[in-house]
């Protein structure tokens, strides 16, 4: 199920508007200070790597830097650029796709270890919702996980986001064959109103 042009346009040009501004902010926590919930089910060695929403590429670049094969999706022209100019490397595939299908990833026909979604799940729409889960299920090879951040409360101005509850995602991930590992819900890192975290390891 293939997402209609609107939807996309509406989810990702707000970061082509804010992309050189959100080259510095989302630099500013190092990835080897990202990401706590997550890190025990890094590969433990080399593996395949895949990013969802690479933003600048401070993830991907983190991977890269321990020895993974990262495949970096980030749909945003102006954020890609941004990533490939800065964090650049011989182990980073950077490919423009976008989920529920993530048609270009699946076309490599591989499998990956861990699959990141740092905060870009939620620009799924509902109905898109299940489609794009059972596709990270495909992907996500045997042992592998998918590793899921979750942001609830106001939608910032320009920005398109859709609440997933717990209940929710917990339930997207089990028809997709995903079976959680970690569920956590934690306050905002930045203390915005309203604002509140879910991480999940599937």
């Amino acid at each position: 199920m293939s997402m209609p042009d609107d939807l996309i346009a509406r989810g990702f040009l707000p970061y082509n508007a804010e992309a050189a501004e959100l080259r510095s902010r989302y630099a500013m926590k190092p990835f080897a200070e990202k990401h706590k919930h997550f890190r025990a089910f890094f590969p433990k060695r080399p593996g395949a790597v895949l990013d969802v929403g690479a933003g600048i590429g401070v993830d991907a670049r983190g991977f890269a830097d321990l020895g993974h094969r990262v495949v970096a999706v980030e749909p945003a022209d102006a954020m890609r650029a941004v990533a490939m100019e800065d964090r650049d490397h011989e182990n980073i595939t950077w490919i423009a796709d976008y989920l529920p299908t993530l048609e270009k990833v699946v076309s490599l026909d591989q499998t990956f270890d861990f699959i990141l979604l740092s905060a870009s799940f939620m620009h799924l729409s509902p109905e898109y919702q299940q489609t794009g889960m059972t596709t990270l299920g495909r992907l996500t090879a045997p042992n592998g996980h998918v590793a899921m951040l979750l942001r609830h409360g106001p939608v910032p101005e320009g920005r398109t986001m859709y609440e997933i509850s717990d209940e929710t995602a917990l339930s997207l991930g089990g028809a997709a064959g995903l079976a959680p590992v970690i569920q956590a819900h934690g306050a905002d890192p930045r203390q915005r109103p309203g604002v509140t975290w879910s991480s999940f390891v599937f």
